[in-house]
């Protein structure tokens, strides 16, 4: 990974720890900056995607994925936005789902890693399980914003922290500059 890279990592971490703090201080309308947040973080990475596929992925073997997902990151993106307008039930029902799947999606990349012998891969599916756990207990507390803004800050602090310890792991890959 290369130190622009290393940077642009704690500086994201650092911005989504500061973000759960602000949801901290403000859990009346938590929902609202959550949903923005999420909109704007898809929307961002769905046209990189769709950037990345016009420029380089199209001459690739499997690139039509990298369409595809740019695609439907960025059709996420919209949907986000337009669910800020419907009570606030429904726009944590769709939070709580985006970390479930997120969870789920760790857990089975780290069996599949286990699968393959490959190492850290126990790490993966801790990762899942906490975002499933931040999903369950959201959704427990479904009828109480402040309690389920509060989990939801604690599971992008974490989040945070994450993208923080991550940046200072060493490449296994040699880079040709």
């Amino acid at each position: 990974m290369s130190i622009g890279r290393r940077i642009g990592k704690i500086i994201s971490g650092l911005l989504i720890i500061a973000g759960a703090f602000i949801l901290m201080k403000v859990p009346e309308v938590g929902h609202i900056i959550i949903a923005l947040i999420l909109a704007v973080s898809l929307l961002v990475l769905g046209i990189s995607s769709l950037i990345y596929y016009f420029t380089m992925a199209r001459h690739m073997v499997g690139g039509r994925d990298t369409l595809y997902t740019g695609l439907i990151e960025v059709d996420l993106a919209l949907f986000t936005l337009s669910v800020t307008d419907v009570p606030k039930v429904f726009v944590m029902v769709y939070l709580v789902a985006v970390f479930g799947v997120t969870g789920v999606l760790h857990i089975l990349r780290g069996l599949e890693a286990k699968k393959k012998q490959a190492s850290g891969w126990c790490w993966r599916v801790i990762d899942g399980a906490i975002y499933l756990s931040v999903a369950v207990l959201c959704q427990i507390f479904l009828q109480n914003t402040v309690a389920m803004v509060t989990i939801f800050a604690f599971g992008l602090i974490y989040l945070g922290a994450e993208r923080i310890v991550s940046s200072f792991y060493r490449s296994k890959i040699v880079y040709v500059q």
